[in-house]
């Protein structure tokens, strides 16, 4: 099936996109692959540096509309 982009702005492993996996696996419905855009795993939500998270971002972003 068309896959199933979640983008958060959270890092991977917070935010919805762990509920999702945890309920669906990798696939919605059995047959949309799920396909998660997300900051790396981290211990915490924030990078601590507003550079880096304008980069982090802008790399969000780019990936949204670059892999769907």
């Amino acid at each position: 099936g068309t896959p199933v982009f979640w983008v958060q702005e959270e890092p991977a492993n917070m935010g919805a996109l762990n509920y999702l996996r945890i309920n669906f696996g990798e696939k919605l419905l059995g047959k949309f692959p799920l396909k998660g855009i997300a900051r790396t795993a981290s211990a915490t939500p924030a990078s601590g540096s507003l550079k880096r998270h304008k980069l982090e971002q802008a790399e969000i972003i780019r990936r949204a509309f670059v892999e769907v």
